[in-house]
């Protein structure tokens, strides 16, 4: 059985990738050009194990059938991050193009499973409802990003090729702490900030927090366990942020805000910073909204079908921490 990766060379497609080969499973492990994997991931590929790295542009639709040609199983966690309107291109030609191209393929040559990694995006808080949960999804007018209406719409293409019987499954990572945040995402953008001493204050908010092992562990587990058809959170902890910041403290030695920042000071300082100082990195402003009610999570549905492991989200957070130190030269 060859099983193919999709974004091996992000955050959750490396660890998929490295679990997967610690099972011993001949891989195709397919990365970006322009991302590329990690020399560490090549060698602990490489290393006695059937893998084939390959460089694959997902626009590519002739690619991409190749890619999948001889899979039995097939992860797809590749999708791009941004949030500068310059890459609405990009965002349309990644995560919906390129989603399209393959779960089209996958059809096409009969695999046998198709695990999409999805996001928190495409999910919802409902009022009165502590926590989000599987069956609450928006809809594509509540969105006000490229990058989430490009999530949106590449869900909604996966789930096409559902209805022409596809056997998928879609699983919805929170917020991912460990190591190779290359890209790096949203959260990893904070900390980096973090630890260079540039937040000076925090947002009266809430997280769901996983380590990404388990996350990876979570798609192995989806496609072993899980529905097809069916859709499971993959997270953990959820926390408020000032227990977020007090660890953060406590692990990096770097001293944390103490204030709250109201939301509409939150909106207005971040529109003048990215429109004036053209500041880059932050917050998108129409997610400082999302997060005036915490995004907390249940994941009970992955825990109790898939057995997903519950690991110390602090212990991912300082291997996080390390790696991002030792990545920026902090």
């Amino acid at each position: 059985m060859k099983i193919l990766v999709t974004g091996a060379g992000g955050l959750v497609g490396s660890h998929i990738v490295e679990e997967l080969a610690k099972q011993g499973i001949p891989l195709r492990a397919a990365y970006r050009s322009d991302q590329g994997l990690p020399q560490s991931e090549n060698e602990f590929m490489i290393e006695g194990l059937e893998t084939e790295a390959i460089s694959l542009n997902l626009n590519d639709r002739t690619a991409v059938f190749q890619a999948v040609k001889d899979c039995q199983m097939v992860f797809h966690a590749e999708h791009l991050v941004s949030f500068d309107s310059s890459d609405k291109g990009l965002l349309q030609a990644i995560n919906v193009e390129g989603t399209k191209n393959i779960m089209e393929a996958a059809l096409h040559h009969g695999v046998e499973k198709v695990v999409y990694t999805s996001g928190m995006e495409t999910l919802r808080p409902v009022p009165g409802q502590e926590t989000i949960r599987e069956s609450d999804g928006v809809t594509l007018e509540e969105l006000h990003t490229d990058f989430e209406r490009s999530r949106y719409l590449a869900e909604r293409e996966a789930n096409r090729f559902k209805q022409q019987g596809l056997p998928l499954i879609i699983v919805h990572p929170t917020v991912c702490l460990g190591t190779r945040d290359r890209e790096p995402t949203l959260f990893g953008n904070y900390l980096t900030r973090y630890l260079k001493g540039q937040t000076h204050f925090y947002l009266d908010t809430g997280l769901n927090l996983v380590d990404v092992v388990d996350v990876a562990k979570g798609h192995l587990l989806a496609a072993k366990r899980g529905q097809v058809g069916g859709r499971y959170i993959l997270g953990n902890q959820n926390v408020y942020m000032l227990e977020l910041l007090r660890n953060l403290e406590a692990i990096s030695g770097v001293a944390a805000p103490t204030t709250a920042l109201p939301f509409g000071f939150a909106k207005l300082g971040n529109a003048l910073a990215q429109g004036l100082l053209r500041r880059r990195g932050g917050v998108p402003t129409p997610l400082i909204d999302r997060l005036r009610q915490p995004l907390f999570f249940d994941s009970s549905l992955a825990k109790e079908e898939l057995g997903i492991p519950q690991s110390n989200v602090w212990e991912a957070l300082r291997r996080q921490l390390i790696d991002l130190k030792n990545m920026h030269g902090i």
